[in-house]
């Protein structure tokens, strides 16, 4: 297993900022470093994943790890954040081709600082890495809207609610005197607009003290209705 990375960046009187880059693909990862040297920052390690990225940082810690993928998935984030793991503070950026809302919120959520379209990295990320550096978070401008609380429906936290306290889908149908379809559609909706894909997803998010909060659902008061006799 590698060692955690203690020691801090590198200081860089100029304002610069060293960043390690993790990205599969070559070409990608090769735009990714351009626009960095562009925008003036130090490519101080690169690898096509987590063991080449922490090898190459020979034992310093970069100001900012910069992971690319396709989208922002669990794959791509599980890589980003066990480099976090290992490079103690640093700030992190995800670079990707597309991005849904849902996703955007999710991957902010769970502490990534920043989001970067490819189609907008070499006009953006180094912008991104500064900002993200100083301690702010930064996403696409068409996306700012996303990164809240999501609006779910009565219906909605109603289910999810049920869906916590462990019941099926079967349950909570004939609690809430509804087709079990219909429940299935309920939870299809609400699991895109927490950008999860299981119950046992949805629940660690709904139960968790900090990204749960603001849901309305822990606590929900409105009366359910009994399931009949």
């Amino acid at each position: 297993m590698t060692k955690a990375l203690r020691s801090g960046p590198r200081p860089l009187a100029d304002g610069r900022q060293p960043v390690a880059v993790c990205a599969p693909a070559q070409a990608v990862g090769d735009r990714v470093c351009a626009a960095l040297d562009a925008a003036g920052h130090v490519v101080a390690a690169r690898g096509g994943g987590v063991e080449e990225v922490l090898s190459a940082c020979e034992g310093s810690r970069p100001a900012c790890v910069v992971v690319a993928g396709r989208r922002p998935d669990d794959a791509t984030v599980a890589t980003l954040r066990r480099i976090r793991s290992e490079l103690a503070g640093v700030a992190a950026v995800l670079v990707c081709e597309s991005a849904s809302a849902a996703e955007v919120r999710r991957r902010v959520q769970l502490g990534i600082d920043g989001v970067v379209l490819i189609e907008q990295v070499e006009a953006a990320l180094g912008l991104v890495v500064a900002t993200v550096c100083a301690g702010q978070v930064s996403v696409p401008r068409e996306r700012r809207s996303d990164i809240g609380s999501p609006v779910l429906t009565h219906r909605e936290k109603q289910i999810l609610r049920l869906v916590i306290n462990g019941l099926t889908n079967g349950q909570i149908a004939a609690r809430l005197y509804l087709a079990e379809s219909t429940v299935k559609s309920h939870l299809t909706s609400a699991f895109g607009k927490l950008g999860v894909s299981t119950r046992s997803e949805a629940t660690s998010l709904i139960l968790d003290p900090d990204r749960g909060r603001g849901l309305g659902i822990v606590g929900l008061r409105s009366a359910l209705p009994r399931t009949r006799v």
